[in-house]
């Protein structure tokens, strides 16, 4: 039974390892190394060399190498399993001045939502790795209030595998797509009391970069615009000259949309100048922000905001509308009693909602965070350079570590092959309950910008301690001769080693 059992899992080890050469890593554990079926496997194993040690009970001397082998291979396995499903593995951006982190960022994809109780729930959402189809969409039940009910989970079960309609408030998604475009345009609606206006902004210092910016009074979020953390362009209710910057103390271009397309407008340059005008459709702005030029599109004194997010071919267009490359699932809520909303697309890394006669489901999707039980912070990002060129020899990032409860601070670099650890300690590096920080990456444009590798495995130690045993094990068959079985050979040397004897 355990040779067909190694059988299987070699032949799933070689699937693993193509995918992981033809896709990415996160695919292969997927499908292959940390699915259920994988670890029902491996637990299977680790009965079976169990069984088959015990069954030479009593254990005799020559069952030594034995016993001491199959005990490495079931220690190694579950140091595996556990460092498979306990373990943690992530990254961190970090940028120097910019503070401490407390959390970091993995591969897997989480769905977050509030219950009827208050508290936020999270759950796997793996839609990148197993997309969703239309005759097989994905089910996230809302019902907090029965989860406890061994009933209602059988009955998810029967739900999920049957493709019933769902009986409890349920977030129904049969499409993912990592090429969305988000289409806002603006459009005149008499009554609205809702202003309006679009700018273009071109630079040829950034390349002839071009950028549409659409800003509306509602909502809210819309009536802004950074430029690209140089400047800001606001929608206001009156303009206001003494007003000379924006957020954070840039510059600030102040826009007030005026009867027959026209705006009135207030802006400040990088040296602080205001300067007052109006615009007119089609009239462009020198900006004094190096060389940026804003072009009046539309204004509107009662405008309509509409927002579509359109699924494309990975192709780019501009049609009067601004775009951005989008990652989202095309869902649903289904409240169970019969009533459901209107299937949209909801974009990763945004809070969204769906709306039902008035019930309103607030939830968020993206790549899921793990808060750290301590803090760090980027104290500094050096790059060495190989003598005569700028070809990079080294990266090193000084990292500070810092214990919230204990006050505990520590420094630490992490660098090529050689990764910095926290808490410190022989004890916890030996049971593996320290963290790991490996350099990952770097932007040759900005050396104040480090990501780093996060890793933390549980099941280090037991598959170090297995691999030891293992290998004990197996020299203790093959070489230690009191503690292996008699073999014909054996008698050969002996019968040789007392004619020896005899003759001498």
């Amino acid at each position: 039974m355990a040779m067909w059992l190694f059988l299987v899992i070699i032949v799933a080890s070689a699937v693993g390892t193509i995918y992981e050469s033809r896709f990415d890593a996160q695919i292969a554990r997927h499908y292959v190394y940390q699915a259920p079926w994988f670890t029902a496997w491996l637990i299977l194993l680790c009965v079976t060399l169990a069984c088959a040690t015990f069954t030479r009970l009593p254990w005799k001397k020559k069952h030594t190498g034995f016993v001491i082998t199959h005990l490495g291979i079931i220690v190694l396995l579950i140091g595996g399993m556990i460092g498979r499903h306990f373990g943690i593995e992530g990254s961190i951006t970090l940028r120097v001045g910019e503070g401490p982190q407390r959390h970091m960022v993995t591969q897997q994809m989480a769905l977050n939502f509030w219950g009827d109780d208050g508290d936020l729930y999270l759950v796997d959402f793996p839609v990148n790795l197993n997309p969703p189809s239309e005759h097989r969409p994905h089910r996230v039940s809302l019902d907090t209030s029965s989860r406890p009910n061994v009933a209602a989970v059988f009955q998810r079960a029967y739900t999920n595998i049957f493709r019933q309609p769902p009986r409890e408030p349920t977030l129904l998604f049969d499409r993912f797509s990592d090429q969305l475009r988000e289409e806002i345009s603006l459009e005149p609606d008499p009554g609205s009391d809702n202003p309006g206006a679009r700018f273009t902004l071109r630079s040829s210092m950034m390349g002839g970069e071009e950028l549409d910016a659409i800003l509306v009074e509602r909502p809210a979020n819309r009536s802004f615009e950074s430029l690209e953390g140089l400047a800001q362009i606001s929608l206001v209710d009156a303009i206001r000259p003494s007003e000379e910057t924006g957020e954070d103390g840039m510059p600030l271009l102040q826009v007030l949309p005026l009867e027959d397309g026209r705006v009135a407008y207030a802006i400040s340059d990088s040296r602080g100048q205001v300067r007052e005008g109006e615009l007119e459709a089609g009239e462009s702005l020198e900006t004094g922000w190096a060389d940026w030029v804003a072009t009046l599109e539309q204004a509107y004194p009662e405008a309509e905001y509409r927002r579509e997010i359109v699924e494309t071919n990975g192709t780019s267009e501009i049609g009067g509308v601004s775009e951005r490359g989008l990652t989202g699932v095309r869902g649903w809520l289904d409240l169970g009693d019969g009533r459901r909303s209107e299937r949209q697309w909801f974009i990763a890394g945004d809070t969204e909602s769906a709306h039902v006669d008035g019930e309103v489901v607030r939830f968020g999707f993206g790549n899921r965070r793990v808060p750290l039980p301590f803090t760090v912070e980027l104290e500094a990002f050096d790059v060495p350079r190989d003598p005569g060129t700028e070809n990079p020899a080294a990266f090193v990032s000084t990292l500070i570590f810092r214990d919230p409860e204990t006050g505990e601070e520590i420094r630490d670099t992490a660098g090529m092959n050689h990764p910095a650890m926290y808490p410190q300690g022989f004890h916890r590096l030996l049971t593996g309950l320290t963290y790991k920080f490996s350099q990952a990456h770097w932007e040759p444009d900005d050396l104040d910008l480090s990501v780093v590798q996060v890793l933390r495995d549980p099941g280090w130690s037991l598959k170090w301690i297995g691999s030891l045993i293992l290998i004990s094990g197996i020299f203790i068959i093959f070489y230690v001769r009191p503690y292996r079985s008699r073999r014909p050979e054996d008698a050969l040397d002996d019968a040789l080693k007392n004619r020896k004897n005899t003759t001498s």
